[in-house]
């Protein structure tokens, strides 16, 4: 199987999607009889892209999103056509047995089956947690290009059951596979967890906060909270401050709370780790997610976590975790109070999060996946033969 892949996301920060796609084909580019070719929408390697580097990705982006929405819109629209045609004339020199979109949408392919991973359907449900030119250019394109998918991908049971009920795609052309925790997400050292503290100017004792810093993932109802709560344990936020993060910084000041909330940006995978396995609790109140990376990550680390009670999180997380209403600041505050101050309570959540860790792997998301490229190649040979 010679299969051609996106791998636009891979040269971004290593955040949602971009993990999907490495880890993923790090399994499968091991698989004998599999081999991957990376497009990023020049031209096609035999190995894949390295990730940015976080400071200049950061700054370039935020360059970026200083233009006008409608833009910003046409040069994302101009991309991704010209992204098309050279896609087209790839697949054209080289004989591929599928292509596999992990992008925003299908691209307009016909003589080659193409399998799309759809991560959720967020620009539909939650427009506004999203700047208004992405929404613009999933609008127009994904109902355009929707038909040219050969199969649907996603991450959770609950995102199938959303995909289909939202965009009228088949049952039987949409398959669930589940993701898992990188194999660096691990439980550190006492000294690792303090190199880490010391480097990133945090306190020893602290509550985390996992995710990049925009509206869908809620930062605002975790600050709400954390004014609420009883406890005097700081908070710290990790991850890319995406768009909108000045409305959430208001908040953090409004409350008077800038003392004893620390922000570290994006940090490297081995400081991540030890934050999770330093950190009292983690509390990741997304409103919508279709998976939720941070849950299986901390648990890995041996971190207690509390997540909301919506989307694919309670499938993920099983009984390992702590359910919240995403939408209640009080809930928030008292599950952190418990989970604080109950050491019990706390090492239970710690013991079971290892084990609901343990049940996902990438070696059984690259078996399954492979399954369904099979399956497609099939069907595809079949049909070119009538």
């Amino acid at each position: 199987m010679n299969i051609i892949v996106n791998s636009l996301p891979l040269e971004g920060l290593l955040t949602g999607i971009s993990r999907y796609v490495r880890c993923l084909y790090t399994v499968l580019q091991q698989t004998p009889g599999v081999s991957a070719a990376y497009f990023n929408g020049r031209s096609c390697s035999g190995g894949m892209p390295s990730q940015a580097e976080p400071a200049a990705w950061a700054k370039a982006t935020e360059r970026i999103w200083r233009l006008p929405d409608a833009f910003i819109a046409g040069m994302r629209a101009l991309h991704f056509l010209t992204f098309e045609r050279k896609l087209r004339k790839s697949c054209g020199k080289t004989k591929y047995t599928l292509y596999h979109e992990t992008g925003f949408v299908p691209p307009a392919l016909d003589d080659i089956p193409v399998i799309y991973t759809m991560y959720d359907i967020s620009l539909m449900k939650f427009r506004a947690q999203h700047p208004r030119e992405r929404a613009q250019f999933f609008d127009f394109f994904f109902k355009r290009r929707r038909h040219y998918a050969s199969h649907i991908l996603t991450i959770s049971e609950f995102m199938k059951q959303e995909i289909i009920a939202h965009t009228g795609f088949s049952p039987d052309c949409v398959t669930a596979i589940p993701l898992a925790a990188d194999h660096i997400f691990s439980l550190r050292n006492d000294q690792q967890i303090s190199a880490a503290v010391t480097a990133l100017h945090i306190p020893k004792d602290y509550i985390l906060c996992v995710g990049t810093l925009e509206p869908r993932k809620n930062i605002s109802l975790i600050i709400q909270a954390f004014a609420q709560s009883k406890t005097d344990i700081p908070l710290v936020l990790t991850g890319w401050q995406g768009w909108g993060y000045k409305k959430w910084w208001n908040i953090i000041k409004e409350a008077r709370l800038e003392k004893r909330i620390f922000i570290t940006n994006y940090i490297s995978d081995e400081m991540l780790a030890c934050l999770y396995s330093g950190a009292r609790v983690l509390v990741y109140p997304s409103l919508y997610e279709g998976f939720g990376l941070p849950v299986l990550e901390a648990m890995s680390c041996g971190c207690p976590v509390i997540c909301s009670r919506t989307s694919s999180l309670p499938e993920v997380s099983g009984d390992a975790a702590v359910l919240i209403d995403p939408y209640d600041p009080d809930d928030c505050a008292q599950a952190v109070e418990k989970v604080v101050c109950d050491t019990a309570y706390r090492n239970d959540l710690q013991a079971k999060g290892y084990k609901r860790a343990a049940e996902f792997s990438w070696q059984n998301t690259a078996i399954r996946t492979l399954e369904v490229f099979d399956s497609v190649a099939r069907q595809s040979t079949h049909h070119s033969h009538k």
